[in-house]
């Protein structure tokens, strides 16, 4: 498997940051996040097309940092599933990689993990480990400690056959299901969804301390 879309969330509005503007604009040694992350995918020459999901207020800011023949815009919707959708309805591949604009050390092996994992499964998903001990909580008490060996945390790119996942999402928003990451709308189809290796440092800039 060789060429594949990847699809960049950038539609956030990033509250949790303290910023008063898309996070997506926020410098780090004189790059944005947004050409952070963009970099990956266009320096990969694998990668045909990146669906860019914003505001459309903010297109032109977004178009006006990188020019690359690649890059398509769409508009974001009202829930992160929404704008999963909108940016489907662009794809060209026949492999997407949907990933988090706010994810900008992304590596090119940890890409190269998930193609050959699709050369033999439609539904591919980086996941890292969990460190600590997770303990489920009601009310403020501890109900139950989980296994830690059973437990990872899911990264992106999740990636996927476009037509597996394009199915998955035309159906979760046709009955109105609410879901938090790529991989649970194949799972609402009891499809398998198959683990590839993450990266620790593949973080998502989330709160002021991560800026």
């Amino acid at each position: 498997m060789n060429h594949y879309s990847a699809i960049v969330l950038c539609a956030g509005r990033g509250s949790r940051t303290g910023l008063q503007y898309n996070k997506m604009f926020y410098k780090i040694d004189h790059k944005t996040i947004y050409e952070m992350t963009m970099s990956v995918f266009l320096n990969d020459e694998r990668c045909k097309q990146v669906v860019v999901v914003c505001k459309d207020e903010e297109r032109d800011d977004f178009a006006s940092l990188i020019q690359d023949p690649r890059i398509t815009f769409t508009q974001g919707g009202k829930e992160r599933q929404d704008s999963v959708f909108e940016g489907l309805k662009k794809v060209t591949e026949d492999y997407v990689l949907i990933h988090d604009g706010a994810r900008p050390y992304l590596k090119k092996d940890l890409i190269d993990r998930i193609l050959v994992c699709l050369e033999s499964h439609d539904a591919c998903l980086p996941m890292v480990k969990c460190k600590d001990t997770i303990k489920r909580v009601i009310d403020g008490k501890v109900i139950e400690t989980l296994k830690r060996e059973e437990l990872y945390q899911a990264q992106t790119p999740q990636s996927f056959r476009t037509s597996l996942i394009y199915q998955a999402y035309d159906e979760a928003i046709r009955t109105h299901q609410q879901v938090t990451d790529d991989a649970s709308v194949v799972e609402l189809l009891h499809h398998d969804v198959y683990v590839v290796e993450g990266d620790y440092d593949n973080i998502k800039v989330t709160t002021k301390e991560d800026l």
